[in-house]
């Protein structure tokens, strides 16, 4: 049977950064509607806007659903738009921690390769300040735990109930 472990909800500051962004992009809109301007630019400009709006909206729903799931063969992240899955095979076990980046700056996401990364959230694979590689589900710094793989990167992901993960 799997074990669902779910991951931390989004802090207030990633509330913030979402409404903020949502209301940001929502506002272009509108200053685009009114804008005096041709009717295909028009349409073109809000044509990229209402995807966007609706990615991110989905997202900021989706994020505080995110769980990580392992069962006996595989290890499982469903998260908005990065999900995926990994054998247990490929996970080192004996090498799940957990992280306090105050005292292991070097395990810090740095350079986002391909994610979002926003206050109070970051999602996708990062470059750490080591260098390394990592898949980062960070919505929660104080709960962080790492999980080391078998490719030369870990998953750095904040987990609701951390202690849960460790003792099994």
């Amino acid at each position: 049977m799997p074990q669902v472990y779910p991951l931390a909800p989004l802090t207030s500051t990633g509330h913030g950064s979402f409404v903020a962004l949502i209301a940001l992009l929502i506002g272009l809109a509108v200053f685009i509607y009114f804008k005096k301007m041709p009717q295909v630019s028009k349409a073109v400009s809000i044509g990229v806007l209402l995807p966007l709006v609706l990615a991110f909206s989905w997202m900021f729903y989706k994020v505080n659903d995110s769980k990580l799931i392992m069962s006996s063969d595989s290890l499982t992240l469903d998260v908005p738009f990065y999900g995926f899955s990994l054998p247990i095979s490929e996970i080192d076990s004996a090498g799940i921690k957990r992280l306090d980046l105050k005292k292991e700056p070097d395990f810090k996401p740095d350079l986002r390769a391909n994610g979002m990364g926003m206050p109070g959230f970051q999602l996708g694979w990062f470059r750490l300040a080591n260098e390394q590689k990592a898949f980062v589900a960070n919505s929660n710094a104080e709960k962080l735990v790492m999980i080391p793989t078998l490719h030369n990167y870990p998953l750095i992901v904040s987990l609701q109930e951390p202690g849960k993960l460790l003792n099994r």
